[in-house]
């Protein structure tokens, strides 16, 4: 039997994840994000754990340009590991945003000084030009050498130009991290929302994000021996469902989604769900900033009540615990899981 696993490691309130796949002679590998600036150190653990002459990762990609996203990738140029290498990296940066060879000051273009000496591997599979969805034709599918087969789902082109003048503006700026002020957290203990209604919560309306970082997200269907994983990033709902229907059955069946932006209700719409036929929901998230996983969302996905509904959740937290419910579980037929005490984030078999 092959290996084809999804290891998502602790990344605060951002997503760093490991993709390992293959054969017991060859693992394979695939770097989603690093999370925020901390995470770099857990990244760096798992690394050094690699024998030194298998640090070769098949493929790097930062989503997009928000701080828990990119942070913690930054450690891997500076300082890096020895004997890490990347057969190619996935990252839209300026020079794609704009399609002129201009810097700036701000973690993307910290990332883009570390790129630049790496050309050869920077957006290769797309000829080192914006990695981004043609409004026409097929999907780009991808496949890497080890057999992982990564159809791109988002950002369209207008996704990146919606995100330009906002880059501008934060290298103008010269700050490190381009999200938005986050709201005040809440105090630990506090229960946000009170008990949980799943009834009162799905028929809250949808209102879709609008954040064009967001919008900006590196989206794609990986696909392994027969398995297939939808890696949501940040994207936003109506690009991902807009790619879905442009696959042969107009929707998905996969082993597992990693919900979108930490499964916020503005990212996981009900038309999402409807084209995405899985049991296995995967939740990065420590809900420290922006308290995810948002109720609306593990809702949506409860009340389908679909065969071994299976959350997955990377952290326990205030946000996550109130899931682990045995007369919600027993109600609304789904299971929760959660890492050991003696493991660094959750490994999912596929």
């Amino acid at each position: 039997m092959s290996t084809f696993r999804i290891r998502l490691l602790p990344a605060a309130h951002g997503d760093c994840i490991i993709i390992e796949y293959g054969s017991n002679k060859q693992i394979n590998r695939v770097i989603i994000d690093g999370g925020t600036p901390p995470v770099w150190k857990t990244l760096e653990n798992v690394l050094q754990a690699i024998p030194q002459a298998a640090r070769k990762i098949e493929l790097l990609v930062i989503t997009h340009v928000d701080a828990d996203h990119i942070g913690g990738v930054l450690g891997l140029f500076d300082p890096g590991l020895t004997n890490l290498e990347f057969d190619d990296i996935w990252f839209n940066g300026y020079r794609h945003l704009k399609e002129v060879e201009e810097f700036g000051p701000v973690q993307g273009e910290r990332l883009t000084s570390f790129l630049w000496e790496r050309m050869a591997h920077w957006n290769s599979a797309f000829q080192g030009k914006a990695i981004v969805v043609p409004d026409f034709g097929s999907l780009p599918v991808h496949t890497l050498p080890g057999g992982l087969r990564l159809t791109l789902l988002s950002p369209y082109r207008e996704n990146l130009s919606a995100l330009l003048p906002k880059w501008e503006k934060e290298c103008k700026k010269a700050g490190l991290d381009p999200q938005e002020k986050p709201p005040e957290p809440v105090p630990e203990g506090i229960e946000v929302m009170g008990a949980i209604d799943v009834e009162q919560l799905t028929n809250a309306p949808f209102k879709e994000d609008s954040a064009e970082a967001n919008g900006s997200s590196i989206a794609f269907l990986a696909e392994y021996d027969n398995r297939r994983v939808l890696f949501g990033a940040d994207a936003h709902p109506s690009v991902l469902t807009k790619s879905i229907a442009r696959l042969p059955k107009s929707r998905v069946d996969v082993d597992a989604i990693k919900l979108a932006h930490h499964g916020s209700k503005h990212n996981t719409s009900p038309e999402l769900l409807d084209m995405v036929t899985t049991s296995r929901y995967l939740f990065s998230t420590n809900g420290a900033q922006f308290h995810h996983p948002d109720r609306e969302t593990v809702a949506r996905i409860v009340k389908r009540k679909r065969p071994d509904c299976e959350l997955w959740f990377n952290y326990h937290s205030q946000y996550t615990d109130v899931w682990d419910d045995t007369d919600l579980r027993e109600d609304w037929k789904y299971k929760t899981f959660f890492p050991s005490a003696d493991s660094v984030g959750i490994p999912i078999d596929m």
